[in-house]
Protein backbone atom coordinates (compact mmCIF):
# COMPACT_ATOMS: atom_id res chain seq x y z
CA UNK A 1 0.00 0.00 0.00
CA UNK A 2 1.56 3.51 -0.95
CA UNK A 3 1.86 5.74 1.53
CA UNK A 4 -0.67 8.61 1.27
CA UNK A 5 1.62 11.36 1.57
CA UNK A 6 3.80 10.43 -1.22
CA UNK A 7 0.17 9.77 -3.43
CA UNK A 8 -0.37 13.45 -2.03
CA UNK A 9 3.12 14.80 -3.13
CA UNK A 10 2.51 13.24 -6.54
CA UNK A 11 -0.75 14.89 -7.66
CA UNK A 12 0.79 18.40 -6.41
CA UNK A 13 4.14 17.80 -9.04
CA UNK A 14 1.50 16.81 -12.12
CA UNK A 15 -0.51 20.21 -10.92
CA UNK A 16 2.28 22.13 -11.17
CA UNK A 17 3.85 20.39 -13.86
CA UNK A 18 0.49 21.20 -15.95
CA UNK A 19 0.36 25.02 -14.65
CA UNK A 20 3.97 25.57 -15.59
CA UNK A 21 3.13 23.86 -19.11
CA UNK A 22 0.41 26.44 -19.58
CA UNK A 23 2.12 29.57 -18.47
CA UNK A 24 5.01 28.35 -20.86
CA UNK A 25 2.14 28.25 -23.78
CA UNK A 26 0.72 31.40 -22.35
CA UNK A 27 3.18 33.72 -24.16
CA UNK A 28 2.48 31.85 -27.49
CA UNK A 29 -1.32 32.25 -27.40
CA UNK A 30 -1.04 35.65 -26.80
CA UNK A 31 1.61 36.20 -29.49
CA UNK A 32 -0.82 34.36 -31.78
CA UNK A 33 -3.96 36.10 -30.99
CA UNK A 34 -1.83 39.40 -31.26
CA UNK A 35 -0.73 38.12 -34.58
CA UNK A 36 -3.95 36.95 -35.67
CA UNK A 37 -5.85 40.55 -34.66
CA UNK A 38 -3.86 43.17 -36.94
CA UNK A 39 -4.32 41.08 -40.13
CA UNK A 40 -8.31 40.83 -39.25
CA UNK A 41 -8.07 44.36 -38.41
CA UNK A 42 -5.77 45.35 -41.84
CA UNK A 43 -8.11 43.10 -43.86
CA UNK A 44 -11.76 45.16 -42.50
CA UNK A 45 -9.63 48.48 -42.90
CA UNK A 46 -8.90 47.32 -46.65
CA UNK A 47 -12.10 46.13 -47.28
CA UNK A 48 -13.54 49.51 -46.13
CA UNK A 49 -10.89 51.42 -48.44
CA UNK A 50 -11.64 49.21 -51.37
CA UNK A 51 -15.64 50.33 -51.36
CA UNK A 52 -14.70 53.75 -50.48
CA UNK A 53 -12.51 53.83 -53.88
CA UNK A 54 -15.54 52.09 -55.54
CA UNK A 55 -18.25 54.65 -54.59
CA UNK A 56 -15.35 57.60 -55.25
CA UNK A 57 -15.01 56.21 -58.57
CA UNK A 58 -18.71 56.30 -59.45
CA UNK A 59 -19.24 59.59 -58.04
CA UNK A 60 -16.55 60.47 -60.65
CA UNK A 61 -18.14 58.91 -63.63
CA UNK A 62 -21.21 59.97 -62.85
CA UNK A 63 -20.15 63.33 -62.65
CA UNK A 64 -18.21 63.16 -66.27
CA UNK A 65 -21.55 61.79 -67.34
CA UNK A 66 -23.43 64.49 -66.27
CA UNK A 67 -20.80 67.14 -67.21
CA UNK A 68 -21.75 66.07 -70.85
CA UNK A 69 -25.30 65.70 -70.88
CA UNK A 70 -27.63 68.69 -72.81
CA UNK A 71 -29.83 70.62 -70.89
CA UNK A 72 -33.01 68.78 -72.05
CA UNK A 73 -31.15 65.87 -71.44
CA UNK A 74 -30.41 66.51 -67.84
CA UNK A 75 -34.24 68.12 -67.29
CA UNK A 76 -35.45 64.68 -68.53
CA UNK A 77 -32.50 63.01 -66.06
CA UNK A 78 -34.31 65.23 -62.97
CA UNK A 79 -37.79 64.23 -64.22
CA UNK A 80 -36.87 60.76 -64.28
CA UNK A 81 -35.05 60.40 -60.89
CA UNK A 82 -38.20 61.98 -59.32
CA UNK A 83 -40.87 59.58 -60.70
CA UNK A 84 -38.25 57.17 -59.46
CA UNK A 85 -38.33 58.40 -55.71
CA UNK A 86 -41.91 59.21 -55.89
CA UNK A 87 -42.62 55.44 -56.70
CA UNK A 88 -40.13 54.44 -53.77
CA UNK A 89 -42.21 56.29 -51.43
CA UNK A 90 -45.54 55.02 -53.36
CA UNK A 91 -44.43 51.43 -52.15
CA UNK A 92 -43.57 52.44 -48.53
CA UNK A 93 -46.82 53.99 -48.39
CA UNK A 94 -48.41 51.16 -49.50
CA UNK A 95 -47.18 48.76 -46.63
CA UNK A 96 -48.60 51.36 -44.10
CA UNK A 97 -51.97 51.09 -45.77
CA UNK A 98 -51.59 47.17 -45.48
CA UNK A 99 -50.70 47.00 -42.09
CA UNK A 100 -53.82 49.60 -41.08
CA UNK A 101 -55.54 47.43 -43.44
CA UNK A 102 -54.59 44.02 -41.04
CA UNK A 103 -56.00 46.01 -38.11
CA UNK A 104 -59.14 46.87 -40.14
CA UNK A 105 -58.39 50.78 -40.09
CA UNK A 106 -59.74 51.18 -43.01
CA UNK A 107 -60.07 55.10 -43.18
CA UNK A 108 -56.76 55.27 -42.19
CA UNK A 109 -55.65 52.60 -44.85
CA UNK A 110 -57.84 54.33 -47.51
CA UNK A 111 -55.82 57.74 -47.31
CA UNK A 112 -52.62 55.74 -47.32
CA UNK A 113 -53.14 53.70 -50.45
CA UNK A 114 -54.33 57.28 -51.59
CA UNK A 115 -51.54 59.08 -51.12
CA UNK A 116 -49.24 56.21 -52.81
CA UNK A 117 -51.97 55.85 -55.92
CA UNK A 118 -50.89 60.11 -55.97
CA UNK A 119 -47.41 59.75 -56.27
CA UNK A 120 -47.89 56.55 -58.98
CA UNK A 121 -50.85 56.97 -60.87
CA UNK A 122 -50.09 54.26 -63.36
CA UNK A 123 -49.30 51.57 -60.92
CA UNK A 124 -52.49 49.58 -60.90
CA UNK A 125 -52.03 48.15 -57.39
CA UNK A 126 -52.48 51.57 -55.62
CA UNK A 127 -55.54 52.50 -57.36
CA UNK A 128 -57.75 48.78 -57.29
CA UNK A 129 -56.84 48.50 -53.40
CA UNK A 130 -57.59 51.98 -52.97
CA UNK A 131 -61.09 51.31 -54.14
CA UNK A 132 -61.47 48.26 -51.83
CA UNK A 133 -60.45 50.08 -48.81
CA UNK A 134 -62.83 53.10 -49.87
CA UNK A 135 -65.89 50.21 -50.00
CA UNK A 136 -64.76 48.55 -46.51
CA UNK A 137 -64.67 52.47 -44.93
CA UNK A 138 -68.21 53.08 -46.35
CA UNK A 139 -66.62 55.92 -48.80
CA UNK A 140 -68.74 55.55 -52.23
CA UNK A 141 -67.29 58.89 -53.96
CA UNK A 142 -64.02 57.55 -52.88
CA UNK A 143 -64.46 54.59 -54.48
CA UNK A 144 -66.02 55.87 -57.76
CA UNK A 145 -62.99 58.03 -58.06
CA UNK A 146 -60.34 55.55 -57.60
CA UNK A 147 -62.45 52.98 -59.94
CA UNK A 148 -62.68 55.91 -62.63
CA UNK A 149 -58.35 56.05 -62.37
CA UNK A 150 -58.23 52.68 -62.17
CA UNK A 151 -59.97 52.13 -65.22
CA UNK A 152 -58.55 54.66 -67.22
CA UNK A 153 -54.99 53.12 -66.97
CA UNK A 154 -56.55 49.13 -67.03
CA UNK A 155 -58.10 49.53 -70.81
CA UNK A 156 -54.95 50.55 -72.43
CA UNK A 157 -52.49 48.06 -70.39
CA UNK A 158 -54.91 45.47 -71.31
CA UNK A 159 -54.94 46.43 -75.37
CA UNK A 160 -51.21 46.59 -74.92
CA UNK A 161 -50.78 43.10 -73.68
CA UNK A 162 -48.81 40.49 -76.01
CA UNK A 163 -49.95 36.67 -75.67
CA UNK A 164 -47.18 35.68 -73.45
CA UNK A 165 -48.89 37.58 -70.76
CA UNK A 166 -51.76 35.27 -69.77
CA UNK A 167 -51.26 35.18 -66.27
CA UNK A 168 -51.28 38.90 -65.72
CA UNK A 169 -54.38 39.54 -68.19
CA UNK A 170 -56.60 36.78 -66.43
CA UNK A 171 -56.01 39.24 -63.34
CA UNK A 172 -56.37 42.09 -65.04
CA UNK A 173 -59.68 41.27 -66.61
CA UNK A 174 -61.26 39.89 -63.34
CA UNK A 175 -60.21 43.50 -61.70
CA UNK A 176 -61.64 45.31 -64.49
CA UNK A 177 -64.71 43.15 -63.98
CA UNK A 178 -64.96 44.23 -60.21
CA UNK A 179 -64.74 47.49 -61.24
CA UNK A 180 -67.33 48.04 -63.88
CA UNK A 181 -69.42 45.85 -61.45
CA UNK A 182 -69.04 48.66 -58.43
CA UNK A 183 -69.13 51.39 -60.75
CA UNK A 184 -72.83 50.89 -62.23
CA UNK A 185 -73.90 50.07 -58.59
CA UNK A 186 -72.34 53.39 -57.66
CA UNK A 187 -73.27 55.42 -60.65
CA UNK A 188 -77.22 54.99 -58.99
CA UNK A 189 -77.26 57.07 -55.95
CA UNK A 190 -74.12 59.50 -57.21
CA UNK A 191 -73.57 62.31 -59.69
CA UNK A 192 -71.44 61.28 -62.52
CA UNK A 193 -70.27 62.93 -65.45
CA UNK A 194 -67.59 62.20 -67.73
CA UNK A 195 -64.83 64.72 -69.14
CA UNK A 196 -62.62 64.48 -71.94
CA UNK A 197 -59.33 65.68 -72.11
CA UNK A 198 -56.96 67.37 -74.93
CA UNK A 199 -53.61 68.76 -75.35
CA UNK A 200 -51.35 69.92 -77.75
CA UNK A 201 -48.52 68.66 -78.00
CA UNK A 202 -49.82 64.64 -77.79
CA UNK A 203 -46.36 64.01 -76.11
CA UNK A 204 -47.31 66.14 -72.74
CA UNK A 205 -49.00 64.31 -69.95
CA UNK A 206 -52.10 65.04 -68.40
CA UNK A 207 -53.64 65.20 -64.77
CA UNK A 208 -56.88 65.49 -63.34
CA UNK A 209 -56.81 66.11 -59.93
CA UNK A 210 -52.72 65.43 -59.71
CA UNK A 211 -54.00 61.76 -60.94
CA UNK A 212 -51.97 61.10 -64.62
CA UNK A 213 -54.36 60.53 -66.83
CA UNK A 214 -51.88 59.74 -70.08
CA UNK A 215 -50.20 61.51 -72.93
CA UNK A 216 -52.24 63.56 -74.88
CA UNK A 217 -55.10 63.29 -73.27
CA UNK A 218 -58.00 60.99 -72.66
CA UNK A 219 -61.33 60.24 -71.42
CA UNK A 220 -62.72 59.68 -67.79
CA UNK A 221 -65.65 59.85 -65.26
CA UNK A 222 -65.50 61.73 -62.40
CA UNK A 223 -67.91 63.08 -59.46
CA UNK A 224 -69.53 66.02 -60.77
CA UNK A 225 -68.32 69.87 -59.39
CA UNK A 226 -65.58 71.17 -59.93
CA UNK A 227 -62.06 69.56 -60.80
CA UNK A 228 -58.52 70.80 -61.74
CA UNK A 229 -56.29 69.75 -65.01
CA UNK A 230 -52.77 70.37 -65.18
CA UNK A 231 -49.90 69.62 -68.18
CA UNK A 232 -46.60 68.35 -67.43
CA UNK A 233 -43.93 68.42 -70.33
CA UNK A 234 -40.29 68.75 -71.42
CA UNK A 235 -39.99 72.04 -73.25
CA UNK A 236 -43.15 73.49 -72.57
CA UNK A 237 -44.55 75.84 -69.80
CA UNK A 238 -47.06 73.92 -67.56
CA UNK A 239 -50.67 74.88 -68.03
CA UNK A 240 -53.49 74.59 -65.12
CA UNK A 241 -57.15 75.13 -65.49
CA UNK A 242 -60.24 74.29 -64.06
CA UNK A 243 -62.78 71.89 -65.92
CA UNK A 244 -66.45 72.25 -64.46
CA UNK A 245 -68.14 68.05 -64.30
CA UNK A 246 -71.89 67.76 -64.76
CA UNK A 247 -74.33 65.18 -65.62
CA UNK A 248 -75.01 64.73 -69.79
CA UNK A 249 -72.95 67.38 -70.95
CA UNK A 250 -70.18 67.31 -72.90
CA UNK A 251 -67.37 68.25 -70.60
CA UNK A 252 -64.13 68.81 -72.31
CA UNK A 253 -61.09 71.13 -71.75
CA UNK A 254 -58.60 71.34 -74.39
CA UNK A 255 -54.91 72.94 -73.14
CA UNK A 256 -52.40 74.67 -75.11
CA UNK A 257 -49.36 74.63 -73.29
CA UNK A 258 -46.91 77.40 -74.95
CA UNK A 259 -43.33 76.30 -75.67
CA UNK A 260 -40.68 77.62 -73.67
CA UNK A 261 -37.57 79.52 -75.41
CA UNK A 262 -34.67 78.49 -75.09
CA UNK A 263 -30.99 79.81 -76.14
CA UNK A 264 -27.55 79.17 -77.06
CA UNK A 265 -24.78 80.78 -77.93
CA UNK A 266 -22.69 81.60 -81.26
CA UNK A 267 -19.15 82.84 -81.61
CA UNK A 268 -17.98 83.82 -84.75
CA UNK A 269 -14.41 84.08 -86.00
CA UNK A 270 -14.28 85.38 -89.95
CA UNK A 271 -11.68 86.34 -92.29
CA UNK A 272 -11.47 88.93 -93.45
CA UNK A 273 -12.10 90.84 -90.39
CA UNK A 274 -13.58 94.21 -91.94
CA UNK A 275 -17.04 95.07 -94.09
CA UNK A 276 -18.30 92.30 -93.89
CA UNK A 277 -22.07 91.41 -93.39
CA UNK A 278 -23.82 88.68 -90.94
CA UNK A 279 -27.17 87.10 -92.15
CA UNK A 280 -29.27 85.47 -90.18
CA UNK A 281 -32.02 83.32 -92.58
CA UNK A 282 -31.37 86.33 -94.71
CA UNK A 283 -31.97 88.96 -92.27
CA UNK A 284 -29.31 91.14 -91.98
CA UNK A 285 -27.60 90.60 -88.24
CA UNK A 286 -27.69 94.49 -87.14
CA UNK A 287 -31.02 94.59 -88.02
CA UNK A 288 -31.63 91.28 -85.76
CA UNK A 289 -30.43 93.35 -83.15
CA UNK A 290 -31.85 96.34 -83.45
CA UNK A 291 -34.10 97.66 -80.73
CA UNK A 292 -37.64 96.09 -81.85
CA UNK A 293 -35.65 92.67 -82.49
CA UNK A 294 -34.10 92.43 -79.29
CA UNK A 295 -37.06 92.96 -76.86
CA UNK A 296 -38.02 89.81 -77.47
CA UNK A 297 -34.67 88.49 -76.55
CA UNK A 298 -33.63 86.43 -79.53
CA UNK A 299 -30.38 88.24 -80.18
CA UNK A 300 -28.03 89.82 -78.52
CA UNK A 301 -24.26 90.03 -77.80
CA UNK A 302 -21.44 90.47 -80.27
CA UNK A 303 -20.08 87.35 -81.55
CA UNK A 304 -17.16 87.29 -79.58
CA UNK A 305 -15.51 84.70 -76.75
CA UNK A 306 -16.18 87.01 -74.30
CA UNK A 307 -19.51 88.17 -75.90
CA UNK A 308 -21.06 85.96 -77.64
CA UNK A 309 -24.41 86.24 -79.94
CA UNK A 310 -27.40 85.03 -77.49
CA UNK A 311 -30.06 83.50 -80.12
CA UNK A 312 -32.69 81.12 -79.82
CA UNK A 313 -31.97 77.15 -79.77
CA UNK A 314 -32.92 76.22 -82.97
CA UNK A 315 -31.42 75.85 -86.53
CA UNK A 316 -30.58 78.55 -88.48
CA UNK A 317 -29.06 79.51 -92.21
CA UNK A 318 -25.83 81.77 -91.56
CA UNK A 319 -24.04 83.55 -94.32
CA UNK A 320 -21.42 86.46 -94.72
CA UNK A 321 -21.12 88.77 -97.60
CA UNK A 322 -18.28 91.13 -98.37
CA UNK A 323 -17.85 92.78 -101.84
CA UNK A 324 -15.20 91.47 -103.95
CA UNK A 325 -15.86 87.86 -102.12
CA UNK A 326 -17.69 84.83 -102.90
CA UNK A 327 -20.79 84.31 -100.56
CA UNK A 328 -20.16 81.98 -97.28
CA UNK A 329 -22.93 79.93 -95.70
CA UNK A 330 -24.02 77.12 -94.16
CA UNK A 331 -26.96 75.66 -91.45
CA UNK A 332 -26.09 75.68 -87.70
CA UNK A 333 -27.54 73.90 -85.21
CA UNK A 334 -28.03 76.15 -81.71
CA UNK A 335 -27.94 74.12 -78.77
CA UNK A 336 -29.82 74.96 -75.37
CA UNK A 337 -26.77 76.44 -73.11
CA UNK A 338 -24.49 75.37 -75.48
CA UNK A 339 -21.83 77.67 -77.31
CA UNK A 340 -21.41 76.95 -81.00
CA UNK A 341 -18.27 78.77 -82.33
CA UNK A 342 -18.05 79.04 -86.31
CA UNK A 343 -14.78 79.65 -88.27
CA UNK A 344 -15.04 80.58 -92.13
CA UNK A 345 -12.63 81.89 -94.33
CA UNK A 346 -14.21 83.95 -97.15
CA UNK A 347 -12.36 83.46 -101.11
CA UNK A 348 -12.12 86.46 -103.33
CA UNK A 349 -14.10 86.42 -106.33
CA UNK A 350 -10.96 86.61 -108.68
CA UNK A 351 -8.75 84.09 -107.07
CA UNK A 352 -11.96 81.52 -107.30
CA UNK A 353 -11.75 82.92 -111.33
CA UNK A 354 -8.35 82.09 -111.72
CA UNK A 355 -8.34 78.56 -109.75
CA UNK A 356 -11.52 77.54 -111.43
CA UNK A 357 -9.53 78.29 -114.97
CA UNK A 358 -5.66 76.75 -113.86
CA UNK A 359 -8.17 73.31 -114.24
Amino acid sequence: MMDPKRVKSAKLRSVALSMSCIVGLAPLLVSAVAMAQPKADRGAMEEKKRLADEKRKRIADLKKQRAKETSSQAEERIKMEKKAADAAKARNLFQLAVRAANFRRNVKAFDLMQKAWRLDSQNMDYSFNAAQLAEAAKNPAGEFTVYAGFMNVAVREEQGLGPGESAFKTTLLERMAKARQRMSVLRKTLSVGRVTLKVTPESCEVYFDDHMVGEGGGTIESITGQHKVRTDCLGFYPVEQFVNVRVGDANKAVLKPRPVAFFGYLVVKVKPRDGVTIFLDDVPLQTRLAAKATEGGKISGSGTGKDPYRLQARKWIIRFKKEGYDRWHRRIKIERDRIYKLSAAMERMADTVETSGSD
